[in-house]
């Protein structure tokens, strides 16, 4: 029996290669929103740590107008960080619908050689049966012609 050799295996390779690297962007991806996501946390807690020792003792003008430049700037690392998370949101986004399209290519090729293999086995099946047909037949002359 013949072994089964698929033609587009190259791009099928191909495809799969490409797939996983799509995979790999987006969990990058994903980890650097996580990374972004700590930081802005980290921020937060700083900015809620200023105003917490802003009222428990006595301080002075120029202490008051530091914690409020210093929170200004809290929340201005703040709004940096959420802009850098909402912009890898958005690579995510064009990420994952680029995986969805590679995943899609690669089920094609998929199901091709599914397609490719049925028909290689039924001609395999229609070569043995030819085969087997032709012994029988030669078996049955055989006997007709000592008989």
């Amino acid at each position: 029996m013949a072994k089964f050799i698929y033609k587009f295996e190259s791009i099928k390779k191909v495809k799969e290669a490409l797939e996983k690297k799509a995979q790999k962007e987006v969990s990058e991806i994903e980890l650097e929103i996580e990374k972004q996501q700590k930081e802005y946390n980290q921020i937060a807690e700083k900015e809620i740590r200023s105003r917490r020792s802003a009222i428990k003792k006595e301080i002075t003008v120029a202490e008051i107008k530091f914690k409020k430049n210093y929170e200004m700037y809290l929340s201005k690392q703040k709004m940096k960080v959420m802009n850098n998370i909402q912009a890898l949101e958005v690579k995510k986004k064009a990420k994952l619908d680029e995986l969805i399209q590679k995943s899609k290519e690669h089920k094609i090729f998929n199901s091709l050689e599914e397609s490719y293999h049925e028909n290689f086995d039924k001609e395999q099946n229609r070569a043995e049966l030819k085969f087997i047909d032709e012994l029988a037949t030669q078996k049955f002359v055989r006997k007709q012609s000592e008989g």
